[in-house]
């Protein structure tokens, strides 16, 4: 019965591959309405392996599409042609007992950069980047961490 035990705990626990994902999953159960005003992005992109294991499910429903690898955001409600979304990042700020402190950081691209001819826009580092940072209080209530709401958000 000790070898069973031995083996189910790196089983149950072995799905986790960050601290704190069992609370950061509840962004992946509830709808992107928590995290983007209006316009909605059509594509989502992800900072690292931890925002895409948290993000990727949003993607999943056909509401956001997966971006492409190394592609250029531009920020939704830009007037220009291109990919409109945002690259994901997510941190935990604080954990207390029951509730959480999570700050997710959305990057785009918020102007695009004209050619001397005005052929076409095209984007690039220099054309301004928007980072929005915004932190959600996350709660706890039977076992189940949930998005409660959104607290502060700050624009550079």
């Amino acid at each position: 019965m000790r070898a069973l035990w031995l083996f189910a705990v790196p089983v149950l626990f072995g799905c986790f591959h960050f601290p704190d994902e069992a609370m950061l999953l509840a962004f992946s159960r509830q709808p992107g309405t928590v995290l983007f005003d209006n316009p909605q992005p059509k594509y989502l992109g992800f900072d690292d392996e931890r925002a895409a294991f948290i993000f990727e499910k949003l993607t999943d429903g056909g509401t956001y599409e997966a971006a492409p690898e190394e592609a250029s955001l531009i920020c939704p409600g830009i007037p220009a042609d291109g990919m409109h979304g945002y690259m994901l990042g997510v941190n935990v700020d604080s954990v207390m007992r029951d509730s959480a402190i999570v700050m997710v950081r959305r990057t785009c691209i918020r102007q695009p950069r004209q050619p001397p001819n005005d052929a076409t826009a095209s984007f690039s580092v220099s054309s301004g980047i928007s980072v929005t940072t915004t932190n959600y209080l996350l709660v706890r209530r039977n076992g189940l961490w949930t998005v409660e709401k959104a607290l502060v958000s700050n624009s550079m």
